[in-house]
C-alpha cells in the first residue's frame, strides 16, 4: 500500500503527507524527537521505518515531495477503537470498571485527532514541512490514571475504578487474538515513560495542542450523543 501511495503521488506530481506514528524508534529512555533513529527491531517498527525510508529517497531523488507525521495514541470524538483510552469512554462514564494496560502511573502522551487533522492539512501545503517527518503537537504526558481522572472529572462522572491487566494475561489472550498478539511488541509503551516532544511542529508553523479540559469535553459530549441516539 505505500509503495502504491508513493507511485501515485509521484505521477500525479502531488505531495504525500504520511501519516505516521511512533513505532519506528523503538524503546527510549527520553522523549522522542524527530531526530532520533529508527532503530526498532519489531516487525511494526521495521516496516514503518521502510516506508519512511523508501519515501524520504524518492524524494531526494526528486521524483516526489513527501513528508511523514508522527502521532502517539490517538484519542478524541468517536475514536473509540485506537487506544485504551478510546475503548473505555463508555465504562468510564457509567462508572465501571476498567482495566488498563501495563502501568497505570507512568507519563504517557496522548494525541488529540483534531490535532492531527491540521497538522496534516498544514505539513501537505507548507513546503518548509516536505522532506522530513514532524511530531504532531500533542499536549503534556499524563498518566493513564490521570487521564481517566479527568476525564471523569470533566464529565461529571464518577471518580473512575482502574484495575490492570496482568501481562501473563495478555499474552495467554494472545494465543487465540491476532490484535492481542500484537501487543507484545509495543507494551513497552505502557510499561514506562513514552513521552513525544513536538515542539518543533509548534515552533516551526504556530500549531498548538488543543487543551486537554477542551477535548475531553468533546470526547464526553460525543459519548453522550452517541448514546442518546441508540437509546432513541
Amino acid at each position: 500500500m505505500a509503495a502504491s501511495m508513493l507511485s501515485v503521488a509521484s505521477d500525479l506530481g502531488a505531495v504525500l503527507v504520511i501519516m505516521g506514528n511512533l513505532y519506528g524508534y523503538g524503546p527510549l529512555d527520553h522523549p522522542m524527537t524527530e531526530q532520533d533513529p529508527l532503530a526498532s527491531t519489531g516487525t511494526k517498527g521495521r516496516i514503518r521505518t521502510a516506508m519512511w525510508t523508501d519515501a524520504l529517497a524518492a524524494h531526494r531523488a526528486g521524483r516526489v515531495r513527501v513528508t511523514e507525521a508522527r502521532a502517539s495514541d490517538f484519542f478524541g470524538p468517536g475514536v473509540v477503537e485506537n487506544s485504551f483510552f478510546g475503548r473505555n469512554v463508555d465504562r468510564l462514564l457509567a462508572g465501571r470498571k476498567v482495566y488498563l494496560l501495563g502501568d497505570p502511573d507512568v507519563p504517557h502522551t496522548w494525541t488529540y485527532v483534531p490535532d492531527v487533522g491540521r497538522a496534516l492539512a498544514v505539513l501537505g501545503t507548507d513546503e518548509r514541512a516536505w522532506g522530513r517527518p514532524w511530531h504532531v503537537p500533542s499536549g503534556l504526558a499524563r498518566t493513564q490514571r490521570e487521564l481517566a481522572t479527568r476525564f471523569c472529572e470533566v464529565a461529571g462522572a464518577p471518580a473512575p475504578r482502574i484495575g490492570v491487566l496482568p501481562p501473563v494475561a495478555v499474552s495467554a489472550a494472545g494465543l487465540v487474538s491476532a490484535e492481542l498478539r500484537e501487543l507484545k511488541e509495543t507494551r513497552y509503551q505502557f510499561g514506562r515513560p513514552f513521552i513525544l516532544d513536538s515542539t518543533a511542529c509548534t515552533g516551526t508553523f504556530g500549531l498548538e495542542a488543543t487543551p486537554l479540559d477542551e477535548a475531553l469535553s468533546a470526547v464526553a459530549s460525543d459519548a453522550a450523543a452517541h448514546t442518546l441516539a441508540t437509546a432513541s
